[in-house]
């Protein structure tokens, strides 16, 4: 009973659900992180978007299961390559996830436009795996925009707006993300044969070239997200100077940090790169992360605080 549930677990892919927190992206940048009545929308929108991601592993494991045969890494780890799991489970289980997701389209959240996106993120996933794969460049922007799908998915939900700039920032770390995954891949394959039988793409990728686009998209993240603030808080302007909205510059140097450490990090333990969450518990990129998220809290949220201390206090008297 364990080794069936360890295995189902497996082929949802429960470990890569974190992706999906970028739905509550919109509600943060939007200002509306006390408006509980959100939170129930975008907590039922996490679900559908980690079953969601479920369909297309799932539809890949299936289509692939004789190549995964193949390959002595994948057979280890999918269910359905080394027979744990039979594709007759594995359909019925899709089945099951689909009708849960329409049920809940058509009753909890019937919001056509997050529907629209739970299929671009289907589609564009599927498009991936059977096309975009095998073109170099294109691969990696195909995966990085599957992120903005979900950091979108939740702003259609509360129907709150945020700046197109934070959403090009967004896109831009998961890309930034992709590269090093696939620099990660060549560092411990190794030889270009075998990085090549791993993904036939890899015939056009090298160590340098991603290097390459690493530093080009760290500094496109830092731009992007400097000239989000800039706008979003008018800090130019004298004439609308607030020192609690100008703290937010101080999280400038700390992004960098971050980018900064993580691409050491990819480089002397490519493993780290292959399996993104492994970053977060290091202690360094945890404190600076930590850090960061409590000067953009402070920043944003600073008068509802006040706000929200000073109704107790009135309350108490």
């Amino acid at each position: 009973m364990f080794n069936q549930i360890r295995n189902i677990i497996h082929l949802i892919r429960v470990r890569q659900y974190y992706k999906n927190v970028l739905i509550f992206v919109g509600l943060f940048f939007s200002v509306n992180l006390f408006t509980f009545s959100y939170w129930y929308l975008l907590i039922i929108g996490f679900i559908l978007l980690c079953l969601t991601s479920s369909i297309n592993y799932i539809v890949n494991d299936i289509l692939d299961i004789e190549s995964d045969k193949k390959h002595p890494e994948k057979l280890k780890k999918k269910p359905l390559a080394s027979g744990e799991l039979s594709i007759s489970f594995a359909i019925g289980l899709l089945v099951l996830i689909i009708l849960t997701i329409v049920i809940c389209l058509i009753f909890i959240v019937p919001n056509i436009t997050f529907a629209i996106l739970l299929l671009l993120i289907i589609i564009t996933g599927q498009l991936y795996n059977h096309v975009f794969k095998n073109f170099a460049f294109i691969d990696i922007l195909t995966l990085s925009t599957g992120y903005l799908w979900r950091a979108l998915a939740g702003c259609v939900l509360i129907n709150q707006y945020i700046s197109a700039w934070l959403f090009l920032s967004i896109f831009e770390v998961a890309l930034f993300l992709v590269i090093a995954k696939r620099k990660g891949d060549l560092m411990i394959l190794g030889n270009k044969e075998d990085a090549i039988k791993h993904k036939k793409v890899y015939n056009q990728y090298s160590i340098k070239l991603l290097d390459q686009f690493h530093v080009i998209t760290a500094g496109s993240i830092f731009m992007t997200y400097s000239l989000y603030l800039i706008f979003k808080f008018d800090l130019f302007s004298p004439d609308q100077f607030n020192p609690n909205e100008y703290l937010t510059i101080l999280t400038i140097p700390i992004l960098l940090f971050v980018l900064m450490r993580y691409m050491y990090l990819t480089s002397a333990e490519p493993e780290i790169a292959r399996n993104t969450e492994k970053a977060i518990t290091d202690t360094q990129i945890l404190i600076a992360g930590l850090i960061l998220g409590a000067v953009l809290f402070y920043s944003f949220y600073f008068s509802q605080i006040i706000d929200i201390i000073n109704l107790i206090l009135n309350f108490n008297l």
